[in-house]
């Protein structure tokens, strides 16, 4: 069954200047991720209440696009898909939210209701195409999630120099019956590209990668170890 999923997706990367804790170049992200086998890196920079530099919503949403067009564009020489995802943080806590399968145009509908708890925001921003998974859950600061405000969590979270405590996370999803994926959190070169999820298609873009997630069409890798999901 293994061999049947080859298809290599990151599911969190950052880079800069639109996340200011990553010190990675959009073109420098893609030559990370190409010399890995990656066939999509998804970019799910921080996009925070009233944070980006920037009080005004459409230059807010611009400079955030900017980082994902230059990936996008370089990446094209390579044939690796770049993925428009977002890690959103409301104005409640310090939690963040994955969201994935969205265009362009969604994100000023997300920037409209960050100053909310995340109650509200989903209820605000779900949809029948996105999917929203809570970040590294049990690391220092971040508080559980409403389970009705979520569709899973990030169990896996990666990030060399923050304790994401995934044993702990796994063992919170087994319990409450949560879908879990995984991410790299890649922001530097120190974090490397440490875990994808694999699929029998290559993912192409947003709106794909939430319906495989939803339908749960992928395993876990983490470095060459893999996880199926149920």
């Amino acid at each position: 069954m293994f061999e049947e999923y080859k298809y290599k997706t990151e599911l969190h990367a950052h880079t800069s200047p639109v996340s200011g804790c990553s010190h990675i170049l959009p073109e420098q992200l893609v030559d990370t991720y190409v010399a890995k086998g990656f066939t999509s890196v998804a970019i799910t920079n921080h996009f925070m209440y009233d944070a980006n530099g920037c009080p005004d919503p459409s230059k807010k949403i611009e400079n955030y696009l900017n980082d994902y067009y230059k990936a996008k564009n370089y990446a094209k020489q390579f044939g690796l898909n770049i993925i428009l995802g977002c890690e959103a943080r409301v104005s409640e806590n310090e939690n963040d939210y994955l969201i994935y399968g969205i265009v362009d145009e969604d994100l000023y509908k997300i920037e409209s209701v960050l100053d909310n708890y995340i109650k509200g925001f989903y209820k605000a921003v779900k949809n029948n195409t996105n999917m929203i998974f809570q970040a590294h859950p049990f690391r220092n600061g971040m508080e559980e999630a409403d389970l009705n405000s979520i569709d899973g969590i990030e169990a896996f979270n990666l990030h060399p120099k923050h304790n994401s405590r995934v044993g702990v996370a796994a063992r919170y999803a087994r319990q409450h019956n949560l879908q879990i994926i995984c991410g790299s959190d890649f922001h530097d070169e120190g974090c490397d590209a440490l875990c994808s999820i694999v699929t029998k298609v290559p993912v192409i873009d947003s709106i794909q990668l939430a319906e495989i997630l939803k339908k749960k069409e992928y395993i876990i890798d983490i470095s060459g170890y893999k996880l199926t999901v149920d």
